[in-house]
């Protein structure tokens, strides 16, 4: 984004054909509900995509709080350093928008250890682009950086919120335990999550969040036979104790999966997978279970390492604030380190989905020879044990 130009802050522009529109879905009341915030293609072309409809990354202050929390900081310092970096960002999206008269396939997106459901937006929006349905759960686990429910419709009118905070990771002889409860709770919200996807294709769920998008407009238009499930970090462990789980997944797509938590769990996976890593974040045990996996079925899974890469690599965080890991390593520019991890992940949707209209197959094609010294096949052993930071996304 040019220094001097008249649109505002924000997060890479998507690529694809359609300008995508979004906002957050809450199926009911109680810590049982489900909260997702979907991603859309929308019936305007991309160059249509209109700023003035485009909103704040964060939306309350209790997530940025939760992030300093998280990284053990001051809220104050957060809001600074976003100050210094330009301010907050908009999200390239237009906010509670029709979506577009088209069957879109599916893609559900799920975080990892404190983080959100808008936490990746960059990659959600891309994908919207080409006309795909995103739907980014906030889990409820207390692995988010924050979440909350309505206790019932008084709470709603009131917004008085019911926040679930961030439970920090500790270490030590019940960590495992605790991280495996973890994500079987988050395999069972995912597995409601595709539910009331399906029941959303029928015309039959509710909103209970005021919204301008009728929820019956997405009645038939969802294609339940290309559904895609994609996760970071704990998310991409998340994925594939899903896809173990639940045959509805056609295939999946791994950002940085952390596979402590599924480290005991009999994985029997039919769906092609693609694991995309960054350089710094796996260790040595982390690798061996990767390994082991994609050597199980080696014809239908894939592995790429992004060089000069981080965990914060296919998140939005670099966009807003800079890299906070490993400092003194040189980096990817976070937009090249964004366009590699999703042209990367587009071709492989590409060759086992489909992508419907897509004219920019040549742009990504000669974009990733370009640098094709910022990847490799293969993975990258950087660490033999644990620095823990790292662990916290």
């Amino acid at each position: 984004m040019k220094m001097w130009s008249n649109t505002p802050r924000h997060l890479p522009l998507p690529k694809g054909p359609f300008a995508p529109g979004c906002f957050d879905w809450m199926t009911d009341y109680g810590d049982s509900s489900t909260f997702v915030r979907l991603y859309y293609p929308t019936s305007l072309l991309n160059k249509l995509n209109d700023p003035t409809k485009w909103f704040g990354w964060s939306t309350h202050p209790e997530y940025i709080q939760g992030f300093a929390n998280l990284t053990n900081i001051w809220g104050s310092i957060i809001r600074g350093i976003v100050w210094f970096y330009g301010g907050e960002p908009l999200v390239p999206c237009m906010w509670q928008v029709p979506p577009a008269k088209r069957k879109m396939p599916v893609v559900v997106f799920s975080h990892g250890f404190g983080a959100t459901r808008f936490i990746s937006s960059n990659i959600a929006t891309e994908l919207a682009s080409f006309g795909f349905l995103v739907a980014s759960i906030e889990h409820k686990d207390t692995s988010a950086a924050a979440t909350y429910y309505y206790e019932n419709e008084e709470s709603l009118k009131n917004d008085k919120r019911t926040w679930i905070r961030h439970v920090r990771m500790t270490f030590g002889p019940n960590h495992y335990t605790i991280r495996n409860t973890q994500i079987h709770r988050r395999l069972a919200e995912i597995k409601r999550l595709l539910d009331f996807l399906e029941n959303l294709n029928n015309g039959e769920v509710q909103n209970i969040l005021p919204s301008e998008v009728d929820l019956k407009e997405f009645k038939g238009s969802l294609d339940l036979e290309r559904l895609v499930m994609m996760g970071h970090s704990f998310g991409g462990a998340t994925t594939l104790l899903t896809m173990a789980n639940d045959t509805r997944i056609k295939c999946g797509v791994i950002l940085d999966g952390w596979m402590y938590p599924i480290k005991d769990e009999p994985l029997d996976i039919k769906g092609p997978l693609y694991f995309i890593n960054s350089q710094t974040f796996h260790i040595e045990s982390n690798i061996q279970s990767l390994e082991k996996l994609i050597n199980a079925n080696p014809e239908s899974r894939e592995v790429v390492t992004i060089r000069h890469s981080t965990h914060e690599t296919q998140t939005d965080t670099p966009h807003i604030m800079g890299y906070w890991l490993d400092w003194f390593m040189y980096k990817l520019d976070p937009e090249t380190g964004s366009n590699i991890n999703n042209f990367l992940m587009l071709n492989f949707i590409k060759k086992h989905i489909g992508l419907g209209e897509d004219d920019q197959e040549e742009h990504r094609q000669r974009y990733l020879e370009m640098h094709q010294n910022d990847y490799v096949n293969g993975t990258i052993n950087y660490r033999e044990k644990p620095a823990r930071q790292l662990n916290k996304l």
